[in-house]
């Protein structure tokens, strides 16, 4: 069987190369991407529609959280996570041709949501990774910080950090083929990638 990394533990899987993230790798670089999205995010909204300085930088992430409870908070984290698991499941759905008997659900401590139980072509899966992140990151991130809503840029930034993992997962399968199949595991964040065309990957 063929590995991508050799450092990439093997699991029960057909012929193919097994592509896998660790919960570890996620988490370390999941917990500097959020420093340097908030960080920078702060700045650049204060740079825009407020007074550039630390202070004001403060008073932003002090006034975006202003009279929201923890409870609410968690909450909204909450709605953003269920939000982006159907948006992603009504994809991989989509794209399986409509049978959610092929869809299988997957919980654990390195994440969760749906996966399909037979390949899927790696084209369409890129857009389950990617498009969650878009909808409930990425474009509420821009309006907010296009409309100087403060709220609605913080939730957008919530939005692109809860999609960090899809991400760097799209980004590990960046040198196969749109044509090869995707197999997914039980866990999250493993596959096995069926090469269809290895003209590109050899």
């Amino acid at each position: 069987m063929e590995k991508k990394d050799a450092k990439k533990e093997p699991f029960n899987r057909p012929d193919g190369v097994e592509v896998k993230l660790t919960a570890k790798s996620i988490n370390i670089k999941g917990f500097l991407f959020f420093f340097i999205l908030f960080l920078t995010g702060s700045y650049l909204f204060v740079y825009v529609w407020d007074e550039p300085s630390s202070y004001s930088a403060g008073r932003l992430l002090g006034t975006a959280v202003k009279g929201i409870s923890s409870l609410q908070v968690m909450l909204c984290i909450f709605l953003l996570l269920v939000f982006y698991i159907l948006i992603q499941a009504g994809i991989l759905y989509w794209f399986s041709g409509k049978d959610k008997k092929l869809l299988h659900w997957h919980f654990d401590w390195t994440g969760v949501g749906f996966s399909l139980t037979r390949p899927i072509p790696l084209k369409f899966y890129r857009v389950s990774l990617l498009l969650p992140g878009i909808l409930l990151g990425v474009m509420p991130a821009i309006h907010g910080f296009c409309t100087g809503e403060a709220n609605i840029f913080f939730l957008g930034l919530f939005g692109i950090l809860g999609g960090t993992g899809d991400f760097l997962f799209w980004y590990s399968l960046r040198a196969f083929d749109d044509e090869d199949l995707l197999l997914s595991s039980k866990k999250a964040f493993q596959a096995t990638i069926i090469k269809r065309n290895y003209g590109k990957n050899d």
